[in-house]
C-alpha cells in the first residue's frame, strides 16, 4: 500500500513542526518571546489540530500491525507515549529517524553530505571542549 509508505516520515514531519511550534508557544507564555495575539492563537490552534495527526497516526499503525492490542502497545508504548502534547518532545530522542526522514524528502546526496559535516564538527567541538 502507497499510504504506507509514506504516512511514517509525513507523522515525523508533522512532530519535528509540533516540536518547534510548541517551544514558540512556551517561549510566548513566559514572554521569552513576543508576538502578536492573532499569531499566538494561530500557533495554539495549529497545536490543537496535529493532535489529530497523532491520534490517526497510532491508529493507522494499528491497523496495519499484525498484532492484537497487547502486542501492539508492547513494540509501540514509545510512540503511543508521545501521542500525549506534553511528552511529545521526548520525538526528539529519535531525531536521527526524523534526519533520515528529511533526507528521503529532498533525494539529494547533497542534504546527506551537509548533515554528515555538521555531525563532524559537532563531534570535533565536543572533544576540543572535553580536552
Amino acid at each position: 500500500m502507497d499510504v504506507e509508505r509514506w504516512w511514517p516520515p509525513f507523522a515525523e514531519i508533522v512532530a519535528l513542526v509540533w516540536i518547534v511550534l510548541f517551544v514558540v508557544d512556551v517561549a510566548i507564555s513566559f514572554d521569552v518571546l513576543v508576538v502578536s495575539e492573532s499569531l499566538t492563537e494561530t500557533i495554539r490552534a495549529t497545536l490543537q489540530w496535529l493532535l489529530v495527526v497523532f491520534l490517526l497516526d497510532v491508529a493507522l499503525l494499528y491497523r496495519w500491525s499484525e498484532h492484537g492490542p497487547r502486542g501492539f502497545v508492547r513494540s509501540n508504548w514509545f510512540l503511543i507515549l508521545t501521542v500525549v502534547p506534553w511528552f511529545r518532545p521526548f520525538r526528539l530522542l529519535r531525531i536521527g529517524r526524523s534526519i533520515r526522514t528529511l533526507r528521503l524528502l529532498t533525494g539529494s546526496r547533497r542534504v546527506g553530505s551537509f548533515f554528515n559535516k555538521v555531525r563532524r564538527k559537532c563531534y570535533s567541538l565536543w572533544h576540543r571542549l572535553r580536552d
